[in-house]
């Protein structure tokens, strides 16, 4: 594909208020001169510290952290809301990348989101490099925390762009914006995340001891030692979930997800009801009004043969003929017990419960109907204090498991596959003798299935809420070439990525593109695409706004 060259330059405009910086006495207040806004140290500390908040935001409180979920087929949501009902319809259909889309904003949120702390980053690298020190007789270490922590936020946003555009910008402390910036594919940045990781891992280990205060994670007692061990389970997750389908998940060095895995540790930061804060973890955890499990998701489990006929020959009339219903399970994961088919006597599950009603809209399409609502995350969602599970250890259990299974080690992979299907589910053990099977079978909880259809089923249930991407990086890593629906991937014409968002392909004069949709299926989920004639520099600019928790009622969905 002809390489594409476009000028960017970034120019970091930042909000200081909420951080308690100096005021700043500019005429114009959105672009305060970068020198003067950083030339004390308490300032760049701040700017630092806001980082990885601008990352969560653009992760955890961003629009397509709503479609990225539907997608993924593990909550199913017909609410107009952020694009979910356009975006995770059926048939699946194009996406529409033009800023003129009324939730183009949804689908800006994560690029922007990246590129602000990236841009954040780069420029409080860029001031202690210049020679503002942090050190002080009491905190001889905060510059080699500041840059350490810095440069983990890099190679975390490079990794989120790879893992959801099809190519990005690869930007560290050492680019020069008075030189032309390449897009690269979305293979190139995650290996360029990746290696700015590894470095952070390094130097987190050679500096073990020194503290990360609480604000700047929102988790107590925390070291740069614990740094390294969520950054191991970070590398194991990207390393395993950049991958666009089943050839490419193949291929991924599964020793090294491995090794890392075995060093992660979970990752959970601490709301605050406010700007540290989750629109998934909360609405999809206490609200029966916005999203309910889907069946796809749920469905692997039962045992009474009406989700095999909902599923039917997923032809156009079986999917717009699909509706609620009861199955019948023995994951105590869905239901706590009581009687098979009667909701009020089904008891709640430990991550879900049977409500009784479907709610969603019919005439949206009842194939979004579900009856069971997912309350995984109401412990965080009661109180809104509490740990905001991005990560938790059942996904790296389970990518060891997925690893002993590439390797056909029967006896290791029932190991970790049982930690959760027994030790949370209660369901019967899996065992060498099930057979492993294949890569591509469809996700089962039941005793019958392979080990791969086992595993596969408990990797949907346990990255379920947690991070919004985890069910939607796993299908698709589990997609056949060309977009078919086997072994429990993307439903055909899912877009495999997003496209650079079309606000931004106009600033820098690109052509429009975008993924999915009916007519697009069997093609390669690349476009081809090409600078506009003439040139054209413009001055980028990211004003960091945080965002502030909204409680959004039943009244706002639409």
């Amino acid at each position: 594909m002809k390489k594409i060259k476009n000028k960017l330059t970034i120019t970091l405009l930042v909000s200081l208020t909420w951080f308690g910086c100096a005021d700043l006495d500019v005429s114009n207040t959105n672009a305060p001169d970068q020198a003067r806004a950083l030339a004390q140290p308490a300032d760049v500390e701040s700017l630092i510290r806001s980082t990885f908040l601008v990352f969560w935001q653009g992760t955890h409180l961003a629009g397509n952290s709503w479609f990225i979920g539907t997608l993924g087929d593990g909550m199913s949501c017909s609410w107009g809301n952020w694009g979910m009902r356009e975006i995770s319809s059926e048939p699946r259909a194009a996406h529409d990348n033009s800023p003129a889309w009324g939730y183009a904003g949804a689908a800006e949120d994560l690029w922007y989101g990246m590129y602000a702390a990236i841009s954040s980053a780069k420029d409080g690298l860029a001031a202690i490099s210049s020679g503002v020190t942090l050190n002080t007789e009491a905190d001889p270490k905060a510059d080699e925390r500041a840059k350490i922590f810095a440069k983990w936020v890099l190679g975390m946003s490079h990794a989120m762009v790879a893992i959801h555009h099809d190519k990005g910008f690869i930007i560290d402390e050492s680019t020069d914006f008075s030189q032309t910036q390449e897009l690269v594919d979305y293979n190139a940045v995650m290996a360029a995340a990746i290696t700015m990781l590894e470095g952070v891992i390094a130097d987190c280990n050679a500096n073990a001891a020194v503290s990360v205060p609480e604000d700047w994670l929102h988790i107590a007692g925390f070291t740069l030692a614990d740094l390294a061990k969520v950054t191991h389970s970070m590398v194991a997750r990207y390393k395993a979930g950049v991958a666009r389908n089943a050839a490419e998940r193949s291929a991924v060095d599964w020793a090294s997800v491995r090794s890392n895995a075995g060093q992660g540790v979970p990752f959970a930061p601490v709301g605050d009801t406010q700007y540290w804060w989750s629109y998934t973890h909360y609405y999809g955890g206490i609200q029966p009004y916005w999203t309910r499990a889907d069946y796809r998701f749920i469905g692997p489990s039962d045992q009474s043969g009406r989700f095999q006929t909902w599923l039917g020959d997923n032809s156009a009339a079986t999917v717009q003929g699909r509706s609620e219903i009861f199955i019948v399970t023995d994951d105590k994961r869905i239901v706590g017990g009581g009687a098979s088919e009667d909701s009020l006597a089904q008891t709640p599950g430990k991550y879900m419960f049977n409500t009784g009603y479907a709610f969603l809209v019919p005439s949206r399409g009842t194939y979004h109907r579900s009856y069971y609502l997912i309350n995984k995350t109401t412990e965080y969602a009661t109180i809104e204090v509490a740990p905001m599970k991005d990560l938790v250890q059942q996904e790296l259990d389970l990518l060891i498991a997925e690893s002993y299974l590439r390797a056909s080690d029967a006896a290791n992979a029932v190991t970790y596959i049982n930690k959760s299907r027994v030790g949370i589910g209660e369901l019967t053990a899996a065992a060498v003798a099930d057979g492993i099977g294949s890569d591509t079978d469809a996700p089962s909880a039941l005793d019958a299935a392979s080990l791969w259809a086992k595993y596969k089923y408990e990797k949907l249930m346990e990255g379920n809420l947690t991070n919004p991407w985890l069910n939607y990086t796993d299908r698709r890593g589990w997609t056949g070439t060309i977009g078919n629906d086997y072994g429990g991937g993307l439903l055909p014409g899912t877009p495999i990525h997003f496209p650079i968002p079309g606000k931004e392909l106009a600033v820098l004069l690109m052509d429009s593109y975008t993924f999915g949709g009916q007519d697009n299926i069997g093609q390669s989920g690349t476009a081809s695409h090409k600078l506009s004639n003439g040139k054209v520099f413009r001055n980028r600019g990211f004003f960091i706004e945080f965002k502030k928790r909204t409680q959004m009622n039943r009244a706002d969905l639409y």
